[in-house]
Order: structure tokens, then C-alpha cells, then sequence
């Protein structure tokens, strides 16, 4: 687990190391925006304690996350304008429709283009600054 000083402009990424978390990593590093990896509930809630992320990235199959985080992840989000998002396969998705997850507020799909992944973080930071003034 990561600990640092928050922005309240980083990215917190929930799944476990892969290579699509590694060009996350380093896609962001460009971008010069904090991450965080979390692979656990106890720390999601240690980093969302210190400051809450301005993007959530659930990495890996729906079934790996359950209800009452992504519940608990969409309180946080309401309360400080953080969007939430699921990184998925454009071939074979394995998450339902936008309408059956009212947690989420898109998706992310692979594979991921610098450009893609550029512009939902700023719309991320936009869209935090925004709730936030």
C-alpha cells in the first residue's frame, strides 16, 4: 500500500498488478497525476480517508468487486464530485449495461490509448472542480 500526500486530483485504481494497471501507471506518470493501487477494502478506506481520489478505476471481472463497495465508492463520489469508472475488454465485456450499474459513471475500455485515458482523467479533474467550487 502506497502512503504519500494526497492531491485531491489523484487516480485510485482497485484491482491487482497487470499489465494493463502498469500502462495505467505509466500513462499517468505522463500526465504527472498521482496513482494509487488499492487491492483491498481496508485500503480503499485508508486512502479515501486521507483524500478523496478525483478518479476511481476498477480494474478486473465485476464479480471481483462487491455491491457495498461500489455502493460505498458512489457515496464518496455524490459527496465530492469523484467519477467512478470499470476498465473492461472491448471484446468481451464482462460488466452489464451502463443501466444496471448506477455505481458507475462509464467505462474504460481496453485497449487504452494515451489520448483516451488523458481525457477522462482532465474530465475527471474538471468535473471535481467543478463540485467542488
Amino acid at each position: 500500500m502506497q502512503t504519500m500526500n494526497l492531491s485531491r486530483n489523484y487516480v485510485l485504481v482497485l484491482g491487482q498488478q497487470c499489465d494493463d494497471l502498469r500502462m495505467l501507471e505509466s500513462s499517468l506518470a505522463q500526465l504527472s497525476c498521482p496513482l494509487v493501487f488499492a487491492h483491498s477494502m481496508d485500503q480503499v478506506t485508508f486512502n479515501t480517508e486521507q483524500s478523496t481520489p478525483a478518479l476511481v478505476i476498477l480494474a478486473g471481472s465485476r464479480h471481483e468487486w462487491s455491491d457495498l463497495l461500489v455502493n460505498g465508492l458512489r457515496h464518496l463520489a455524490d459527496a465530492c464530485g469523484t467519477t467512478i469508472v470499470a476498465l473492461t475488454d472491448c471484446n468481451a465485456p464482462s460488466w452489464l449495461e451502463q443501466e444496471d450499474n448506477p455505481g458507475l459513471d462509464g467505462f474504460l475500455v481496453r485497449p487504452l490509448t494515451g489520448d483516451v485515458l488523458t481525457s477522462l482523467v482532465q474530465s475527471a479533474w474538471v468535473r471535481r472542480a467543478c463540485h467542488t467550487s
